[in-house]
């Protein structure tokens, strides 16, 4: 019950806090018993809840949104990583690589994605607009609040390539914005997950953005755009850091208690786990699960990878075996939540780092990292010993421990450009303009400045 009174007062506080930000164009006046912005943000302890309230509006509904397994599940489908057991036409659009611009499961991706741009905008408004709150309250909450910015758009980035760039709450503004170039977007998040990184605190406390989860992004980010040199120092503030370990045992690593997590969310819909748990775990022995991994992800482990053994299970239904994601374990549940839903952990820093080395040719500093992460798997060494062998190396490993995590996956294949190599073989209807996806036909309509992607 505790739980889930704080749940519904963040709701409520957050909640008012859009409708506020929303008055700007609405020009609407609030009734005289409801709560303004300016009262939000009078204090520190309100303040804090206004930001806390972003992961509880990211996380708060059964839809697979852009941030509650939807950017596990869709890429899934239109990468080599996910197929599904019943037929839905929005599904098969995304699994066949034919997604049509009315698509209803990609309008929800990006307008989930907005509405959460939304609401930190409305946040950094807010907190800049207030005139009570101690300078190094503002400051550390701007930093989360553009932290969490920056991980938005470095997803929409990824799925559409040039997006619009909102950075307030002005309808007028928004409504009418235009793409921005991919290099601009990244320029905007490396701006705002350096600001969050030079202001956050040193801390462990993986549900909230820190020091180390604003490192963790801002490495992905260098990896993604071949800055190596940069996307090596960041891991490696993580990996020194002393603060984090890679989990023994491999059933450990998605619990709340695991010592590898650097960012997460803390599941807030009552009565449930992680809605990946929910979705992809079976409701009982007899029923299949709804959207099983594919053939091709299930054979690509080693023999002897515990990886397969602990991550992965199967239901056999009238003879015919269903494999599944089984990092979570549990889908709904009236207990005490044990699992977190991981965004950043340790593993991902060492190979982000194994490739950051193997780019600038420091190949066994590269093959240690690897190792790492081999060994914990229960897997031998790697055989790899030159750039080329190791780069494939590496995505082979990145594909076994992050698979099914975050669409890491597909937009591994898409930033190396090996999309076109890898997937032919197991996508019939596959091109080159599959690799993103189209802008939703609603925001095109509503916004002539809005160019459709190459081939939609």
């Amino acid at each position: 019950m505790k739980n889930n009174n704080k749940f519904l007062w963040l709701t409520m506080i957050f909640s008012v806090l859009t409708m506020q930000a929303c008055k700007k164009y609405l020009e609407i006046q609030p009734p005289k018993n409801q709560l303004t912005t300016d009262k939000i943000f009078a204090d520190s302890a309100s303040a804090n809840s206004a930001i806390a309230g972003i992961y509880v509006n990211m996380y708060q509904s059964l839809s697979l949104n852009l941030a509650s397994g939807g950017l596990t599940l869709y890429p899934g489908l239109s990468g080599d990583e996910m197929a599904q057991s019943a037929t839905d036409v929005n599904i098969s659009q995304l699994f066949n690589n034919q997604i049509n611009p009315n698509n209803t499961i990609n309008a929800s991706l990006w307008t989930s994605a907005y509405k959460f741009v939304y609401d930190v905008n409305a946040c950094i408004e807010g907190i800049n607009a207030s005139p009570n709150l101690p300078v190094s309250v503002k400051t550390n909450l701007l930093a989360e609040a553009k932290q969490i910015r920056a991980f938005l758009y470095f997803n929409l980035v990824n799925l559409y390539g040039p997006v619009p760039l909102q950075r307030s709450t002005d309808y007028h503004v928004n409504q009418s914005m235009a793409r921005f170039p991919v290099d601009s977007i990244y320029s905007q998040i490396i701006t705002d997950v350096t600001f969050a990184q030079a202001n956050l605190l040193k801390n462990n406390m993986a549900e909230r953005a820190n020091f180390y989860s604003a490192t963790a992004l801002l490495a992905k980010v260098q990896l993604y755009r071949k800055n190596y040199v940069a996307a090596e120092s960041e891991s490696s503030k993580i990996i020194g850091s002393g603060i984090y370990s890679l989990e023994p045992n491999l059933n450990n690593v998605f619990l709340n208690s695991s010592n590898e997590t650097i960012w997460k969310i803390i599941p807030v819909f009552p009565g449930f786990a992680t809605l990946e748990g929910y979705f992809f775990v079976p409701s009982s022995t007899t029923v299949a699960p709804k959207y099983p991994i594919t053939g091709q992800l299930n054979n690509s482990f080693e023999t002897g990878d515990q990886r397969k053994v602990k991550w992965t299970n199967y239901r056999i239904i009238k003879g015919v075996s269903y494999p599944y994601p089984y990092k979570y374990k549990v889908g709904r549940t009236t207990a005490t939540i044990t699992e977190n839903y991981s965004i950043f952990r340790l593993a991902e820093q060492y190979l982000i780092r194994a490739e950051a080395r193997t780019n600038q040719n420091n190949i066994l500093g590269a093959v240690a990292d690897l190792n790492v992460i081999r060994t914990r798997a229960g897997l031998p060494n790697t055989l790899a010993s030159d750039k080329a062998s190791l780069l494939l190396a590496i995505e082979k490993e990145r594909q076994s421990e992050l698979f099914c995590e975050w669409g890491n996956r597909w937009f591994d294949l898409q930033r190396t450009n090996r999309a076109d190599v890898v997937l032919p073989a197991v996508k019939p209807n596959w091109n080159h303009n599959s690799i993103l996806y189209p802008i939703p036909i609603n925001e095109i309509s509503r916004n002539p400045n809005l160019v459709q992607n190459p081939g939609y």
